[in-house]
C-alpha cells in the first residue's frame, strides 16, 4: 500500500501540512504515516548538554506518541465530516522516533513503501521548525524519497498544472517517468520547464528540447506534456518568477548533491526557492535519479 510520510513538530504550520497531506493521500489512494522525530537521549556528559537527559527520554517519547495519536484522531474526525460517501479514507498511523530527522526519514523509507515525505514551511520561509539549522540542509541532502514542501495556507485543489523544472538531461526523463502515475490522478498537464541563459540563441534552445523529447518513452504519449523555456541568468530567479506569475499548482525539481565547499559558500537552488515558496514544491533526491524512483 502506498504511504505518505508526514513529518510534524505539532506547530500550526506542521498541522496545516498534515491536513494538506491527508487530502492528497485520499486523492491518490495512499495511507498516512504521521511521524514526530525528537533528539536522541545521551548518557555521556558532553552530549547531554545538547541532548535529552536519559531520565526524561521515556516521558518525552510518551508525550510524542500521545500528541501523534491526538493529531491522527483529529484528522480522521475532521476528514470524515467532509468526505463524500464511498470515497477512499486513508488509514492514519502514528510513528515516534528518536534521532536525526534525515536518518528517521531514510529508515522509514527503507522499511515502508513511502511514496513521498511531506513537510510544512516555517515562518522564515524555510522548512518547518523541525528542520531549523543544519536539519534544513540535512533533509534536502540526505532524504532517499521525494519531499513535498507545503507553504502555509496554500489550499489543496489537486494539481492541474505541474511544472517540472529540469536541465533537460537524461536524469530528467527518469523523474518524469516517476510523475506519470501522479499526473493521471489529477488529469495534470506537465509543463517541462527549462531555464536558459538570456543570451542563448533560439537554435540552441530548440536543439536541447528536441534531444530531451526524443528520450521520452512512448508511455507518455497519452499525457498532456508541454514545454516552456524561461530566459534568466539565474535558475532560482527564473523558477521563482514562474511560481509567482503563472497558474502552476506544483513545482517539481531534482536536488543534486553538492561538494563540501559548495555547502559552505552556496545555497542550493532548492533552498533559495524554499526561502520564498508560494506554491507546493516536490523535490526528488538527486542521489536516486539513476536508481528506481517511486511511481507516484
Amino acid at each position: 500500500m502506498k504511504t505518505i510520510l508526514v513529518l510534524t513538530d505539532f506547530s500550526i504550520k506542521a498541522d496545516y501540512a498534515a491536513h494538506y497531506a491527508l487530502k492528497l493521500a485520499a486523492s491518490i489512494k495512499a495511507d498516512l504515516l504521521l511521524c514526530n522525530v525528537f533528539p536522541e537521549p545521551s548518557t555521556d556528559y558532553i552530549s547531554a548538554q545538547t541532548g535529552i537527559p536519559t531520565v526524561n527520554a521515556n516521558r518525552f517519547e510518551e508525550e510524542s506518541i500521545g500528541d501523534l495519536t491526538e493529531l491522527a484522531s483529529r484528522l480522521t474526525v475532521e476528514f470524515e465530516k467532509n468526505i463524500p460517501a464511498g470515497e477512499f479514507l486513508p488509514v492514519i498511523e502514528p510513528c515516534s522516533m528518536a534521532g536525526s530527522v534525515a536518518n528517521a526519514v531514510n529508515w522509514i523509507t527503507a522499511n515502508r513503501h513511502i511514496t513521498m515525505a511531506v513537510v510544512g514551511t516555517h515562518s522564515n520561509g524555510l522548512l518547518g521548525a523541525i528542520f531549523q539549522g543544519d536539519h534544513t540542509n540535512e533533509i534536502i541532502e540526505k532524504a532517499n524519497c521525494p519531499v513535498l514542501v507545503v507553504p502555509f495556507q496554500v489550499p489543496f485543489h489537486g494539481f492541474k498544472k505541474i511544472s517540472f523544472a529540469t536541465d533537460l538531461s537524461y536524469n530528467g526523463v527518469e523523474v518524469l517517468h516517476s510523475l506519470y502515475g501522479f499526473a493521471k490522478y489529477f488529469g495534470s498537464e506537465i509543463l517541462i520547464t527549462y531555464v536558459i541563459e538570456e543570451n542563448s540563441s533560439d537554435k540552441e534552445e530548440q536543439h536541447v528540447i528536441k534531444k530531451f523529447y526524443n528520450q521520452i518513452p512512448t508511455s507518455a504519449n497519452n499525457l498532456n506534456v508541454q514545454y516552456r523555456t524561461i530566459k534568466s541568468n539565474s535558475v532560482a530567479a527564473g523558477l521563482s518568477w514562474l511560481s509567482q506569475h503563472t497558474d502552476i499548482d506544483l513545482l517539481v525539481l531534482v536536488h543534486r548533491k553538492r561538494s563540501f565547499l559548495q555547502k559552505i559558500f552556496e545555497e542550493s537552488i532548492t533552498q533559495k526557492l524554499a526561502a520564498h515558496l508560494v506554491k507546493p514544491m516536490l523535490v526528488f533526491p538527486g542521489t536516486k535519479v539513476y536508481e528506481s524512483l517511486p511511481v507516484l
